[in-house]
C-alpha cells in the first residue's frame, strides 16, 4: 500500500506534520506533491493531482485535507481515475455549493461515489476553518461513507491522525 496525500489550499507546509505522522503511524510510502498555492482552479488542481495520480498502482490509498479533500471528490465527479484505488479518507472537506462555501469546486448534481470505492470522512468539532456542518452535508450526499466525528483536533487534527492512519490501515489490509 501507498498513501497519496492532497495538502489542503497554501497548505504545503501547514500540512507536512500530518504526512509525516502518517508515515509514522503507516510506515508506508506518502507521497505529498506541491498542488499550486498560486492557482487556486479546480483545473490547476486536478491536473496536479491527475499528475499525481499517474505513476501510482491500485494499491493506493487517496487520502486529502481540506481543498485536497474536495478535490479528489471533484477528480471523481469528472473522470473516476483508473486504476480505481483502494480507497479515500477525507479531512475536514469543505462542502462547496447553494448548501456550503460558494465557489468553482461543487460536485455536479446527483454525484455518487463509484461503487465498491470506501470513503471515511474525518473532521473534528472545534475545526476553526471548516466548520462541521460541512461534515453534516456530506454525510447526508455519499450514504455510503463511514463518518467519523472528533471532539478536538482542529482543522490540523491534532492528536488525531492515528484515528485517521487506522482507516487507511484497514483499507490496505
Amino acid at each position: 500500500m501507498e498513501v497519496l496525500f492532497l495538502h489542503g489550499a497554501g497548505g504545503w507546509n501547514d500540512d507536512q506534520p500530518i504526512a509525516e505522522e502518517l508515515r509514522s503511524w503507516l510506515k508506508v510510502p506518502v507521497s505529498m506533491p506541491r498542488l499550486p498555492d498560486d492557482e487556486m482552479t479546480a483545473e490547476a488542481w486536478l491536473a496536479g493531482l491527475d499528475a499525481a495520480l499517474e505513476p501510482l498502482g491500485p494499491d493506493t490509498v487517496i487520502v486529502g485535507h481540506s481543498f485536497g479533500s474536495s478535490m479528489a471528490l471533484l477528480r471523481f465527479a469528472a473522470i473516476p481515475p483508473d486504476p480505481m484505488p483502494l480507497g479515500m479518507v477525507l479531512l475536514a472537506a469543505p462542502f462547496w455549493g447553494s448548501e456550503g462555501w460558494q465557489g468553482e469546486y461543487a460536485l455536479p448534481v446527483g454525484f455518487t461515489l463509484p461503487p465498491g470505492l470506501p470513503v471515511f470522512l474525518h473532521h473534528c468539532r472545534d475545526d476553526g476553518t471548516v466548520p462541521i456542518e460541512h461534515l453534516d452535508r456530506y454525510e447526508a450526499l455519499l450514504p455510503g461513507a463511514v463518518v467519523r466525528r472528533h471532539d478536538t483536533g482542529g482543522h490540523q487534527f491534532d492528536g488525531r491522525i492515528n484515528a485517521v492512519a487506522r482507516d487507511v490501515a484497514a483499507l490496505g489490509s
